[in-house]
C-alpha cells in the first residue's frame, strides 16, 4: 500500500453513495481503492493478506459457535421428546386404567421427566384424555 495517498473527486449517484457507506464492510474510499487494485492486478501486501485471514478466520469461528448451537438444541429436542414420550406412556396407562387424569398427575410426570407442564398438558388434551383438576394418585395394590 501506498504512503501519501491523493485525493480525488468523484461524481457519484447518492442514493449509491449512502447505501454504500451503510451496506459496506469498510470505508468506501479503501472499498474503490481495493477494487481499483483487483481491477489492476495489484497484489496485496502481507498485512492485508493477514487481515483478510483474520476476518475469514473470524467468520469461520461464528459459523462454528452456529453450528455447535444447533447441534446442541437439536440434541436437546431429542431428549426432550424421549422424556415427553415417557411421560405420555405413564398418562396413557393411567388414561386407559381409570378414565381420567388429573393436572396433579400431569405436574408430577412433567417434573418426574423434566418436560414443561403445558406442553405436557397440551398432549393429552390432543390425545382426548379426559382431565380433571385433581385425579387420586393411583394406589398400588400390597401384598399382605
Amino acid at each position: 500500500m501506498m504512503a501519501n495517498k491523493i485525493r480525488v473527486n468523484l461524481t457519484v449517484d447518492p442514493n449509491l453513495w449512502q447505501l454504500a457507506k451503510d451496506k459496506l464492510p469498510c470505508s468506501r474510499s479503501e472499498f474503490f481503492e481495493n477494487q481499483l487494485k483487483m481491477f489492476l492486478g495489484i497484489e496485496d501486501d502481507e498485512s492485508e493478506i493477514i487481515k483478510d485471514i483474520q476476518t475469514k478466520e473470524n467468520e469461520i469461528n461464528a459459523l462454528r459457535d452456529k453450528l455447535c448451537h444447533v447441534r446442541k438444541s437439536k440434541q436437546l429436542k431429542l431428549e426432550s421428546n424421549k422424556s415427553m414420550e415417557k411421560a405420555m406412556a405413564s398418562l396413557n396407562r393411567m388414561h386407559k386404567k381409570y378414565g381420567k387424569i388429573g393436572e396433579n398427575q400431569i405436574r408430577n410426570l412433567a417434573h418426574v421427566h423434566k418436560v414443561d407442564f403445558d406442553d405436557l398438558k397440551k398432549e393429552c388434551q390432543d390425545n382426548c384424555m379426559n382431565i380433571f383438576e385433581f385425579a387420586e394418585v393411583p394406589k398400588h395394590d400390597s401384598v399382605m
